[in-house]
């Protein structure tokens, strides 16, 4: 009788072994998911600009390209630094700007910046009142203090030019306008 009690016990403790293994695992699993999702969570209230209104070029007796970033995030962005660089659709001449700007102050959250590129090289391939499209691409880096992270934004912008004395739209490049761009950097040697 003692064998089959031994037996009945033996088989009592593999049992139990096994169903606390798999609970052990389950809460490694659940534990997995939380923290994954927390993570997520703290990166999706990153900080993240985005334009508060259209970017736009004033034509004054020196143009200005001008664009108004917003923090869409819940964290507020620290150190804002940027890069910006503007030169001829065409991809045959240098860059007529190359600029940098840094920011001190914290941006919360819904609060916004102005960025003003100055166009001065403009001023001297004006025809009377034609000025040939350009790119600007502008490169945002930035800090979240809240999860001690940097980010990097870059903007891929088109503006039109000056057609019949008439200033056109800023907009957004297209995709293989992109791709032409970033070769444009390789060959010219500029980085960020």
């Amino acid at each position: 009788m003692d064998k089959k009690r031994n037996k009945q016990i033996n088989y009592s403790n593999v049992i139990a072994t096994i169903g606390t293994s798999i609970l052990a695992i389950t809460a490694l699993i659940t534990v997995y998911i939380t923290v994954s999702a927390w993570s997520e969570e703290r990166e999706a209230n990153r900080p993240y600009f985005t334009f508060k209104d259209s970017p736009s070029v004033e034509l004054k007796e020196s143009p200005v390209f001008e664009i108004q970033f917003t923090n869409v995030g819940e964290h507020p962005a620290v150190g804002l630094w940027s890069k910006s660089v503007v030169f001829s659709t065409d991809l045959k001449e240098h860059p007529i700007t190359v600029d940098e700007y840094a920011l001190v102050n914290d941006i919360p959250k819904n609060a916004y910046a102005t960025l003003m590129i100055s166009l001065n090289g403009l001023k001297n391939k004006e025809t009377v009142g034609e000025i040939k499209p350009h790119f600007i691409v502008i490169v945002l880096k930035y800090e979240d203090p809240i999860i001690n992270q940097r980010f990097d934004q870059t903007l891929y912008i088109k503006w039109n030019g000056v057609q019949n004395g008439e200033n056109l739209a800023t907009v957004h490049a297209e995709a293989y306008e992109k791709t032409m761009i970033l070769e444009y950097f390789k060959e010219n040697k500029i980085s960020f």
